[in-house]
């Protein structure tokens, strides 16, 4: 249960780091806008036609390198996503689970609707993220609530085994009394039948005494 626990926190985390990078995303284009303000107020001082090659070159160059920024920390948060939905498939898909089911339902509706535009079907990540937002949100909401169902799923049925547990522990108990008591009285038996051969014996010797002298 501590297992599965840990795995359900480390989800969470997982999903709060995806959610920081987006922030850190919309971010990057006040940067630009920054930058090319900055500029601008520089380019008043310069001279001369390599003075304004100068200066779009820096543009360009600056927009070139938060382009491959994005796009590098876009692959990586699609890396993550799609990681994240593997681990969350994996853990509930794991035996003894009822709300597999549910979950093979809504993996299904994620396959149909995972298309092209262009015709064909393609890996729901690899689509622009204002094609697939709506889609990835609701995935991500849907394996959630069903993490979270799975959770009082695995507390109950160790609720259950617990009691299952006292229960087995108690009918053991009893049948070690029930052993005991049959011991002794098997025990009490033998001393009774011992303690009654001896009393006979007296008795028998007395009728045959009797019966001598008669």
């Amino acid at each position: 249960m501590k297992k599965k626990e840990k795995e359900y926190i480390k989800l969470q985390e997982r999903l709060n780091q995806v959610l920081m990078e987006k922030k850190k995303e919309s971010k990057s284009g006040m940067e630009i806008m920054n930058l090319l303000q900055k500029e601008g107020r520089q380019r008043g001082t310069w001279n001369g036609k390599k003075a304004d090659n100068d200066f779009y070159k820096k543009i360009v160059d600056a927009y070139e390198a938060k382009n491959q920024e994005l796009m590098a920390e876009n692959a990586d948060l699609r890396a993550l996503l799609r990681s994240m939905q593997g681990d969350m498939r994996d853990f509930l898909n794991a035996p003894n689970g009822s709300t597999k089911q549910s979950l093979v339902s809504h993996e299904k509706l994620e396959t149909e609707h995972s298309q092209s535009p262009f015709g064909g079907r393609t890996d729901v990540f690899d689509l622009p993220f204002h094609m697939a937002r709506d889609q990835i949100e609701e995935s991500l909401r849907t394996k959630m609530a069903s993490i979270k169902e799975r959770m009082i799923q695995l507390q109950d049925a160790q609720k259950g085994a617990e009691v299952t547990s006292e229960a087995s522990e108690r009918e053991l108990e009893l049948e070690a009394q029930l052993v005991e008591a049959r011991s002794i009285i098997q025990e009490q038996a033998s001393i009774m039948s011992k303690h009654l051969a001896k009393s006979e014996r007296p008795r028998e010797s007395i009728i045959s005494s009797s019966a001598e002298e008669v």
